[in-house]
């Protein structure tokens, strides 16, 4: 699979701030424009987790961690499931 590389211009300060290396500043943004893309409905589940480096059960692992659903499904579409499998 090939890969593409980003250069991305930052202040030394701000590795500094957050007390990381360039690589583990690179693995945290990985990680946090794939919560975020997911979060906003851009990336699947799947892509996000790939995008991120971490297994598909991993990522939702995190993503639980930090209160964010991974399903937009609504308790009145359970109800309205339930029912349309009552009249089967």
């Amino acid at each position: 699979m090939q890969t593409l590389t980003l250069n991305i211009d930052i202040q030394p300060d701000i590795l500094i701030s957050l007390n990381q290396n360039t690589t583990e500043f690179g693995k945290q943004l990985k990680l946090w424009a794939a919560i975020s893309l997911f979060q906003y409905g851009k990336l699947s589940l799947a892509r996000a987790a790939n995008l991120a480096g971490f297994h598909t059960f991993d990522f939702e692992n995190i993503l639980a961690e930090l209160g964010i659903p991974i399903s937009n499904i609504t308790i009145d579409d359970v109800k309205n499931e339930l029912e349309l499998l009552k009249n089967l």
